[in-house]
């Protein structure tokens, strides 16, 4: 049983879309300031996200337009490198990259909703701190976890209804959106001296440090720019419509930051606004009046939900396309026999997204996301030009490529090496997740439960050579465009 391509182009910006304006773009600027203390190296940090992002998503397509089957950047790391580090890449987004998003997400929800219906709710039963994070048990996650359950059973019910619900959200994010950028700029207190007496780029190594340190919430408040890859066996006319819903998603989403954060730090000084993660809120306030409070922070609680929707329908995927391909456990590739949905692996998304609603920190979440996220996309963003020399090429063109997919992998290298100097705790965790991916994937192997589950032709020996496709039963094998290798 496959999953049918029911995603027409629409439904799939919709999907990139609502996965990338998430909690980032009304929780990260305050984290910025604190690292830059400088406006404009904020807004320019927001700029150079979104050329990465492009740059990043574009590379993903090109593998996603010649693979284009369910489990993203699973799928091409099994095709251009081996086993290992697919199952590497697959564990993290398991384990870390959707799922820790998905209750970041739902807390971060669940903190605005707390302070829209009464503040003092928002209070914590138990506290402790393990190897530099605090983990806490209140009201903020109670709700959370309400909220993941939810969604994984709206989910349940299909990629068709869960795409228009996804779409419910999404089009009221777009017009509210717009309409904050449209209104602030209209007859928003905003005032572009806040910025007169700062300095447009850095003069030296120090200022460039500060720099890429901003630039690291700002990376997690592009993530989802991959999204379309993880459904991409669902999306109709692949070959067209996932390139398009990148290029129409990434550039809406680039713009509509860019605009936003103007708004946010012309609305007051930077020492009002550094640290502050509701700043969202708090920059409405100086832009609109104490009255729009209310109004801003029910948006906000929207924007959530609609995140917490695209991560599971995206994050589920990558555990059906490991369970098929034999390195998870079997079950978590069955289907609904009636709405073909990936049940199982929605059932054991929601009961470990739980797990990471305990983390106290919505920070600390942020940075630990972006270093797993960054480790895995820099390898990830290498496998077209691999796909590449082995002709395996189609009609998908990336602008300024190969070089903007160099410019991407170094730009990354770069802001990991910033994490790790500044969020060592994080960081830490980050590559400890990586790290335990290497005796899991042994485990799969050795108990046998590596094994595919619809391909059971292939022999042993094929197997020990990575010969194992993660194509689907029945789908048509790539074709080379050139001479073998």
């Amino acid at each position: 049983m496959k999953l049918r391509r029911s995603l027409n182009l629409y439904d799939s910006i919709s999907l990139m879309f609502s996965s990338m304006v998430g909690p980032g773009v009304f929780i990260t600027t305050g984290y910025i300031l604190t690292q830059t203390a400088n406006p404009n190296w904020a807004l320019l940090c927001w700029i150079l996200g979104g050329f990465l992002a492009i740059a990043g998503a574009m590379s993903y397509a090109k593998s996603a337009s010649i693979f284009p089957y369910a489990g993203g950047d699973y799928v091409y790391l099994k095709e251009a490198y081996s086993p290992i580090v697919a199952f590497s890449s697959g564990w993290l987004s398991l384990s870390v990259n959707f799922s820790a998003s998905i209750s970041l997400s739902a807390i971060a929800f669940s903190k605005s909703f707390l302070a829209l219906l009464n503040p003092s709710w928002d209070i914590y039963f138990l506290e402790s701190k393990f190897l530099g994070i605090t983990f806490s048990l209140g009201v903020a996650q109670i709700l959370g976890i309400s909220t993941i359950l939810f969604f994984s059973i709206v989910n349940f019910f299909g990629i068709g209804f869960a795409s228009r619900i996804q779409n419910f959200f999404t089009t009221f994010k777009i017009l509210g959106l717009v309409a904050f950028v449209v209104l602030g700029f209209s007859i928003g207190n905003y005032n572009i001296q806040n910025f007169e007496s700062f300095s447009l780029v850095p003069s030296d190594l120090h200022g460039w440090n500060l720099l890429l340190a901003g630039a690291i919430p700002v990376t997690f408040s592009y993530l989802g720019w991959n999204m379309i890859t993880y459904v991409a066996e669902e999306v109709k006319d692949p070959e067209k419509n996932i390139y398009k819903s990148v290029i129409v998603s990434c550039i809406l989403v680039t713009l509509l930051y860019v605009l936003i954060n103007f708004l946010y730090l012309s609305s007051a000084p930077v020492e009002l606004l550094a640290g502050d993660e509701k700043i969202g809120v708090t920059a409405s306030g100086f832009l609109f009046g104490n009255g729009v409070n209310i109004l801003i922070t029910a948006f906000i609680c929207w924007v959530f939900l609609g995140g917490i929707s695209a991560y599971i329908i995206g994050g589920s995927r990558i555990y059906f396309a490991m369970a098929r391909d034999g390195f998870f456990f079997p079950s978590m590739a069955k289907l609904h026999s009636k709405y073909h949905s990936p049940y199982k692996s929605l059932i054991f998304q929601f009961l470990y997204a739980c797990l990471f609603c305990f983390v106290k920190e919505i920070e600390s979440l942020l940075y630990l996301i972006t270093c797993s996220t960054l480790l895995l996309a820099t390898i990830t963003a290498y496998t077209p030009v691999i796909f590449e020399k082995r002709h395996l090429k189609n009609e998908f063109k990336i602008p300024g490529y190969p070089y903007s997919t160099y410019l991407y992998i170094l730009s990354n290298i770069l802001i990991i090496g910033t994490l790790l100097y500044n969020k060592s705790a994080e960081a830490l965790w980050g590559f400890g997740f990586t790290l335990f991916s290497v005796p899991l994937y042994y485990y799969f192997k050795l108990s046998k439960k590596s094994q595919p589950i619809s391909i059971e032709t292939i022999s042993e020996p094929e197997l020990e050579a990575g010969g194992l496709s993660l194509l689907p039963e029945n789908e048509p094998v790539p074709v080379g465009s050139g001479d073998p290798a």
